[in-house]
């Protein structure tokens, strides 16, 4: 049974175009065993494009005003 790395990236106290930019690197960075945490201010339209172009997989975990999460996985 293979376990899960867990990667927590919270952009959420970085400007533009940095959470975005920061989030499509750890997306192409993501191998079979990780789950990606991100956490930002705002739901990262742009960022959905990527995660389905990759045939990732996304759950929403959190989006509220000023708070949203998701976890991200192959």
């Amino acid at each position: 049974m293979s376990k899960n790395k867990t990667i927590i990236l919270d952009v959420s106290e970085l400007e533009a175009p940095y959470p975005l930019m920061q989030g499509l690197e750890a997306v192409h960075n993501l191998k079979e065993d990780e789950i990606l945490i991100f956490k930002h201010r705002m739901s990262p339209c742009k960022l959905f494009e990527t995660i389905e172009k990759n045939s990732l997989r996304y759950e929403i975990i959190k989006d509220e005003e000023n708070y949203f999460e998701m976890k991200i996985h192959k």
